[in-house]
């Protein structure tokens, strides 16, 4: 998968002409490059070339309140890198813990690690507070960031109806989720709120978007 992020990255300018250019002001016209490099790769595939041999800290591990040993990210990566777990809901972590090697968090200031990657996969839809937690995330001063989100384009058909004639909106949803994202709205508060630099966005999952994020080398 690193040659993925190694690609040469077209500007802006470069990419296509959508029919919404000519449509709005293009000052409210975003454009942003989403790869389809992960299409059709299984999640845990995908997770596992990119964190293999590495040290990992994974946000969000034990998929409260549904946790289930046979079907946990954690577990399965738990294999194929250095990994830890951070996760407020610490009252699974005596379930997961005879299955782990490495350590498992539920308060940010016991985190104690030079990780290579954060992993940070379906959670911060559910964050309240994005800047906050986003600053807390960067405070863990690992050099790579994985973020995958419900991506509201990908889910547009099989998510949304409305029937006009009920006048009722229908939403297929977490009900602890407060917002879905974009590429823009993904790659906007990434931009906003961290250093890091955006180094890919891909279409991830089916559902999903993943943005892969860095931490500029000081010169």
């Amino acid at each position: 998968m690193s040659a993925v992020l190694a690609t040469e990255r077209k500007t802006m300018d470069d990419l296509p002409v959508s029919p919404l250019e000519y449509a709005h002001q293009k000052y409210f016209v975003q454009k942003v490059k989403v790869g389809e490099d992960f299409v059709g790769v299984p999640r845990l595939d995908a997770f596992v070339a990119l964190c293999a041999g590495k040290r990992v800290l994974h946000v969000g591990c034990v998929d409260w309140p549904i946790t289930d040993l046979k079907r946990s990210l954690h577990l399965q990566l738990d294999a194929h890198c250095t990994l830890d777990g951070f996760d407020i809901h610490g009252e699974a972590f005596e379930l997961m813990r005879p299955h782990l090697k490495g350590r498992l968090f539920s308060d940010w200031a016991d985190v104690a690690g030079d990780y290579d990657v954060v992993l940070v996969p379906e959670v911060m839809e559910h964050v309240p507070d994005v800047q906050g937690f986003l600053k807390q995330l960067d405070a863990l001063g690992a050099a790579q960031y994985l973020i995958t989100v419900p991506d509201a384009y990908s889910c547009f058909r099989r998510h949304f109806d409305y029937n006009s004639g009920a006048q009722t909106f229908v939403e297929v949803v977490h009900p602890d989720h407060n917002c879905w994202y974009t590429p823009f709205t993904l790659s906007n508060v990434i931009r906003k709120y961290t250093p890091w630099q955006v180094d890919g966005m891909f279409f991830f999952n089916g559902m999903s978007l993943l943005a892969v994020a860095s931490r500029p080398i000081a010169e």
